[in-house]
Parts: structure tokens; sequence; C-alpha cells
């Protein structure tokens, strides 16, 4: 049995939404970490025997994923790729997306969401955000040496296991010591992320550059030109809504940054492939976890939420103890 876009009888450890549907327990990491990570995150669904997700996923800067269950399928840039990680789990390298990426989760699974901020994969071995746009890979490939994944493993307490996946971060951090993102790039984030229908030429114009040179720097750090970056942080907020996952006065305010209903209707397409009102009637497991993740930093940064202040669109009764 596959379930495509409908509620499948589905449990979640990790949080749920009012409606039921599953969510991560997903956070700001310690201060430490943040030039270079963005959010944290676990996730524990547990499916019915023989019940597969259908879903998708669009995130914007690349992330590690550590995998422990069930098999996964996605359909990237080269082609449509299987992963089998079991229970000793398999840590996926995953490129920024330009689109909604088809996922299929088959059948129950735990997940560790490692998400980098912009221009945090510096000096990590790890490629070039350009150079894996839409692309999901093992780690081990994409660093190109074996990379063990015990420290990670689940535990049964979401909030245990996010904090050791947080300590076991730091300490790598520390042996690294990886440079700190350049400024331009996290200033960058937050108009995406606050204002993504300011002025580019205003935007480079304050921080004593040429258009060309936002451009470059831009293209190298996020994998994308800058009006594309925009472009696409504004539909994925605008899906967030449709979602649900967003503050109750937002949405009619975030309508407001596209010209018409047909502006709106193709920028949908182009990136989730689908009408708004297809994106709101579907129940869009995997892709609700993603765009949590993503609201709930965004709304930080705007101050509308604090770290930890409950979310509105979250079920209180369901959030890990």
């Amino acid at each position: 049995m596959t379930v495509q876009n409908a509620p499948p009888a589905m449990v979640s450890a990790t949080g749920s939404t009012l409606e039921g549907m599953p969510l991560s327990h997903n956070r700001a990491p310690k201060e430490c970490l943040q030039p270079w990570i963005a959010r944290l995150g676990v996730t524990a669904v547990a499916l019915p025997q023989g019940q597969s997700i259908a879903c998708g996923a669009f995130t914007e800067f690349p992330l590690i994923r550590v995998i422990y269950g069930a098999p996964w399928t996605a359909a990237t840039a080269s082609g449509l790729k299987t992963f089998e990680p079991g229970e000793k789990g398999l840590a996926l390298y995953f490129g920024p997306y330009t689109k909604r990426m088809d996922l299929t989760a088959h059948g129950s699974f735990k997940v560790v969401s490692i998400n980098f901020a912009p221009g945090g994969t510096r000096d990590l071995r790890l490629p070039d955000p350009g150079t894996v746009t839409d692309e999901v890979m093992l780690l081990d490939s994409a660093i190109g040496e074996k990379v063990p994944v015990p420290d990670l493993a689940p535990d049964d307490d979401a909030i245990t296991w996010i904090g050791s996946v947080e300590d076991h971060l730091a300490a790598e951090f520390a042996r690294i010591g990886p440079p700190r993102p350049p400024s331009i790039v996290q200033d960058f984030e937050s108009l995406c992320l606050t204002d993504p229908g300011a002025s580019l030429d205003d935007f480079a114009d304050a921080h004593r550059m040429t258009r060309r040179t936002l451009e470059r720097v831009i293209g190298r750090e996020f994998g994308v030109s800058p009006r594309f970056a925009t472009r696409r942080a504004r539909a994925l907020d605008m899906a967030a809504a449709l979602l649900n996952i967003a503050m109750e006065d937002e949405e009619a305010e975030l309508h407001l940054r596209y010209f018409d209903q047909s502006h709106l209707t193709r920028e949908m397409h182009q990136f989730f492939g689908m009408t708004p009102g297809k994106l709101r009637k579907g129940a869009h497991p995997l892709l609700r976890i993603n765009l949590e993740i993503r609201q709930s930093r965004r709304l930080e940064l705007l101050e509308r939420l604090s770290g930890d202040e409950p979310r509105p669109w979250r079920d209180p009764d369901a959030e890990p103890a």
C-alpha cells in the first residue's frame, strides 16, 4: 500500500500538527555551531507494516540527513536513487533544491537533519552548493572517505537524541576549526527570510559591492543566482502558509508578494509542480516537515517567536516530554 498526499495511519514520536501530521523536534543549535549550522532536527515516524509515504521535500541549503529504518527513494537531478539505511543508519548529503524533489519513505523511519547555514559547508570537504543542486549522495561519496554514524543513533527520548547530535557536532567543529562563513551570505539569507522582495541593487549598494560581485558571491555560496534565491524564498514562505505552517495573520501578507493569482499559480507550479489549491488540500507529510524547520528559523529571526515559545501550528499534547 502506498499513500500519496493522503494522511496515512502514522504515529510521530517527535511532534505533530494539530491535525495529527508528523513533524520533527527541531531547534536552533547552540551558539558555537550557529555560524555553520542553521537548524537541527530529529524525526521518528512509525507506519503500519507495508505502508509507505510518497511525497516530496524542498530545502534551500545543503544538509546532511542520517536516516534509519526503511528504504528511501529520491528523484534526483541525475535519476532515481534508492537508499537502504536499515537499523545501522545511512548518512546522506543533500544539495540545495531548485524545486520540490519527489521522495518516498518505504516504511517507518527515524531521521537526523543537520541543516547547514549558507556558507556553512566551506572547508568541510563537501561539494560546492552549485555542483550538487537537486542531488542526493552518500556522505561517504561527498567527502571521499568513510563516515561513521553511530554517534547520531536514535534515542527514544527526542530531547536526549537531539542533544547528543548537537554535542557530537560541537566536538567535530571544535576539532576542525573551520573559518566562519562570510557575513555577506548571512545577511543575504536574512534578506531571503525577512524581505525577499527587496531590491537586490539596494542590497549590493548597502554592502559596497557591485551587482555583478553580488551575483558571483551568492552564486558560489547559495548555488543559485540572487534573484532565483529570493523567488525561491518567497515560494517557500507561501507554501508554508498554504500548509498551515505559519502565523495565522501571515497568509494575506504573503499573497501580496505576488502580482495576482496567475503569478502565484505560475510560481507554485515552477517550484512545487502543483497549483496552490492542490498544495493546500494535500497532506504532504515529508514536505511539511521540511517547511516547518525553515519556518521556525524564519519566525525566530523575525522575533515573532522565541526559541522556546510554542509554535501555534504544533499540537502541545504531542510534543516530546
